[in-house]
């Protein structure tokens, strides 16, 4: 894992959890189990709790462009941070649920 900022994976959630924090966003972070160990998982919450779906004519929905840049920036900020980079955003997972 040469190409990360952090020898484990604990330092690397850690410092993940951190700088999203710095800049008040409440996520949950950590790793993936079984063939999916290396994957950095970030989970943003609920978005229906930030306003961040509109649902159309027909009940379903789809994100607002707020709900879009959040999970945009989550992912430069984490990416920036780790050093991941590459096929599947680095291996970095930003999951918006409960």
């Amino acid at each position: 894992m040469s190409w990360r900022n952090h020898k484990t994976h604990k330092e690397e959630t850690k410092a993940v959890k951190e700088a999203l924090a710095r800049r008040g966003i409440k996520t949950k972070v950590g790793h993936g189990k079984g063939t999916g160990w290396a994957w950095l998982e970030i989970n943003i919450g609920n978005p229906e709790h930030r306003n961040g779906i509109i649902l159309d004519q027909f009940g379903l929905g789809r994100y607002t462009a707020e709900e879009i840049q959040l999970q945009d920036k989550v992912l430069l900020i984490a990416q920036e941070i780790t050093g991941r980079h590459g096929d599947y955003n680095g291996e970095i997972m930003i999951l918006a649920q409960d």
